[in-house]
């Protein structure tokens, strides 16, 4: 049992890491994924890098090549409308319930979430916040987390790292915008009980997004 535990609590570590390093560039899309040299690069054994690599397969992080092995999932102008195109259907039914089910404390976490938020900047001597972008998730998730459901915010977790990369690879350096205003907009119409509002701000939001991604192109992703 315990050597089991031990695999398992590698593939994890090792799962974070390898799925950090994919969303942040220094796995490239389309990037290579050897074994021996991931075993020497993380200090791990086969088998939890296995475990590891086949739980980033069934989500979309690397794809499996029939007798060639791993490499970092590409990126597509297709896939990123699809992950957002997603995220706008599944957080919108998740934001109605949230409203409706009117849990005082959920939303004090979206306001305190907002508010912690608000005092940090996305850009830092032009370089990216990692601050910020933890409490920029932090924002979003609280907003879908208000329905209460567990397996909700989980996927809506995994959809927001995977259109994160995006940003990330592609125009995480890109010039402020007015997010702050972008997201107390979203918070007021939450507060105020509008659903259908709150939707379609975060889909604005997420579209302002995938616009600089588009305008700034692949080319940097894909270095």
């Amino acid at each position: 049992m315990k050597d089991s535990e031990t695999v398992l609590t590698r593939a994890s570590s090792v799962y974070e890491t390898i799925r950090r390093d994919i969303m942040n560039g220094e796995i490239p899309p389309g990037g290579k994924l050897l074994f021996d040299a991931l075993r020497s690069k993380y200090d791990i054994g086969i088998s939890p890098l296995r475990e590891a690599l086949n739980r980033l397969d069934s989500e979309g992080w690397v794809v499996r090549e029939e007798r060639k092995g791993f490499r970092a999932a590409p990126i597509s102008e297709a896939e990123l409308r699809q992950i957002v195109e997603s995220r706008i259907m599944i957080e919108g039914a998740a934001i109605a319930a949230g409203i409706e089910r009117r849990d005082v404390e959920a939303e004090e976490k979206i306001v305190l979430a907002y508010h912690r938020l608000s005092k940090e900047r996305r850009l830092v001597d032009g370089r990216r916040s990692t601050l910020w972008e933890k409490l920029h998730k932090d924002f979003h998730i609280a907003l879908v987390d208000a329905a209460g459901l567990a397996p909700v915010t989980a996927f809506c977790s995994q959809l927001f790292d995977r259109a994160e990369r995006y940003r990330i690879l592609c125009a995480s350096t890109y010039p402020e915008r007015n997010e702050r205003e972008e997201h107390a907009e979203i918070l007021n119409a939450f507060v105020a009980g509008d659903a259908a509002r709150t939707t379609d701000l975060l889909a604005a939001h997420y579209q302002v997004t995938v616009d600089r991604i588009l305008e700034n192109g692949f080319d940097q992703g894909r270095r």
